[in-house]
């Protein structure tokens, strides 16, 4: 067990992969007689707003620009438990030739494996292509509120909102692991509603969200008091602010913390569906390299507060088989901490 929470935990330091190859003339050219003059849905399993959804308005433009052909790719928003649901529609639903593809939040590459959530898919099946950067999610507290470090929610119970996803499964996770006194209020519509709940007073602060979506709502230093990193990997903006794993009290924690909190190393991943042609999941993953590199890309990136630091849609692969390998015990354990059934 411990080697493969190692292993797991080793793609929290993953940094830029190195290109793919180009695909070969010859593919390139199928690829462009199939892409040219075509839709490509990009079914996005987050809502309107937030730091998600302007990651995957960004890239869509830009894959655009790279899929030989050139595509228009049209977003399409499909919240719902976790990505779960978009995951689900692409997996199952969408057309297997390349004209429609997904984004979601990493998180489905873990919940087939943890259970619990309504699945109808094999991560390992998915023709990964590529994710634009690791998370770090972090704990923040409203600069108002008592609460300063993550040492104070050990002590006392904090109203904390919920939006799905991260934003409930982590702090159920910290309160079940760690003790930890999150007192959760569900129900709001991802981190723009939490924002709002957090100005007017509602709520005390949230958890499980990412540093890129909380710079991009406007909630900096002066706003909120970050409180510690939910990832495996301290963030250099962040001197100063534990991670996680400096709670963990045991090897058999740090386990659990490496499949819960692992697929952070690729959030946001891009997927197209089973038995999609060769040729265009070459093209698909060539482009998203290219998009990864493109220089406007990278400026509207820095304009827009969000981090670079793209997985290769092969690293996904190898992650998702590594995932797929977890001991029965560790996936039971996160399962119960998560509040769900076993698989």
């Amino acid at each position: 067990m411990r080697k493969l929470a190692n292993r797991l935990a080793v793609w929290a330091a993953v940094a830029m992969a190195p290109a793919s190859a180009a695909p070969s003339s010859a593919l390139a050219g199928d690829a462009a007689a199939f892409y040219a003059g075509r839709n490509v849905n990009l079914i996005e399993g987050f809502n309107v707003g937030g730091g998600a959804d302007l990651y995957t308005r960004l890239i869509a433009g830009y894959l655009a620009r790279h899929i030989p052909g050139h595509p228009n790719v049209v977003v399409h928003n499909m919240p719902g438990a976790g990505s779960v649901r978009a995951a689900n529609h692409v997996f199952n639903a969408s057309p297997r030739d390349g004209s429609e593809i997904g984004l979601f939040a990493g998180n489905v590459a873990v919940d087939p494996v943890i259970g619990g959530v309504p699945t109808q898919y094999d991560s390992r099946k998915f023709n990964w292509i590529g994710a634009p950067a690791a998370e770090t999610d972090v704990c923040v507290a409203a600069k108002t509120s008592s609460f300063k470090t993550f040492d104070d929610v050990l002590q006392r119970a904090m109203v904390t909102g919920a939006a799905g996803t991260s934003t409930y499964d982590f702090p159920v996770v910290l309160n079940s692991l760690l003790g930890a006194k999150f007192e959760l209020v569900k129900g709001y519509k991802g981190s723009t509603g939490l924002r709002l709940a957090l100005e007017r007073g509602e709520i005390e602060g949230f958890c499980g969200i990412g540093l890129d979506s909380l710079h991009s709502l406007g909630l900096n230093e002066r706003k909120v008091t970050i409180l510690v990193q939910t990832s495996l990997k301290a963030d250099p903006r962040l001197p100063g602010i534990p991670i996680i794993t400096d709670y963990a009290k045991s090897a058999e924690q740090r386990q659990v913390m490496a499949l819960i909190f692992g697929w952070l190393v690729m959030d946001r991943p891009l997927a197209a569906p089973p038995d999609t042609p060769a040729d265009r999941v070459v093209a698909l993953r060539a482009a998203f390299d290219q998009t990864m590199r493109d220089p406007d890309f990278r400026a509207d990136l820095a304009k827009a507060a969000l981090s670079l630091s793209p997985m290769s849609g092969g690293d996904i692969q190898n992650f998702v088989d590594e995932v797929y390998r977890t001991p029965a015990a560790v996936a039971r354990q996160a399962a119960q901490l998560l509040g769900r059934s076993a698989p």
